[in-house]
């Protein structure tokens, strides 16, 4: 049954599912190259649009609540994520800034994404009985989600020995 359908949540709950798609794509892809990019672009994009509908929806409270403060963070690790690679030059670990915020950023959605399908399909009746399932279920994305992130980071920007040595004009005998 489909109840309190406005056009903010129709919006909001599409982007967030092709974001879940382009987000798990960008996961598996290389991350490098025009089809990262403008994965990574439509993604942010759409990221953006679906937290600022999620401040129009109120169907679990009827007012401002806690899913709408995560909206707020999604955001937040949505803009420092790409504040990074909109300088010139770049600043050093930008790309260890980036991974980590728009990784949290996607274990956000999901996180959103599961509390979402357990309270549809759970007999949750009271806002006590959401929150705690949203608090749960959050809880457990990020422990899968912190091993993950930390398993697949990408590799250290710090120079190695040799290049340093070929930057300095010496070569590694």
């Amino acid at each position: 049954m489909i109840h309190n359908l406005t056009l903010a949540g129709v919006i909001h709950a599409t982007l967030a599912m092709l974001c879940i798609a382009v987000g798990l794509i960008q996961f598996l892809r290389p991350k490098r190259g025009a089809g990262h990019r403008a994965r990574g672009y439509f993604y942010v994009y759409a990221m953006l649009v679906a937290d600022g509908t999620a401040m129009l929806v109120y169907q679990f409270s009827g007012r401002f609540n806690l899913f709408h403060v995560a909206a707020i963070i999604n955001f937040v690790c949505i803009v420092l994520a790409i504040v990074p690679l909109l300088g010139s030059p770049r600043p050093a670990h930008w790309r260890m800034t980036h991974y980590y915020f728009i990784a949290w950023s996607y274990v956000s959605l999901i996180s959103a994404a599961v509390t979402e399908v357990a309270v549809r399909l759970a007999p949750l009746t009271t806002r006590g009985q959401i929150g705690l399932a949203a608090f749960i279920l959050s809880i457990a994305t990020m422990a899968i989600a912190y091993v993950v992130i930390g398993k697949y980071r990408p590799p250290s920007e710090a120079p190695s020995a040799s290049t340093k040595l070929v930057e300095q004009g010496g070569a590694p005998s």
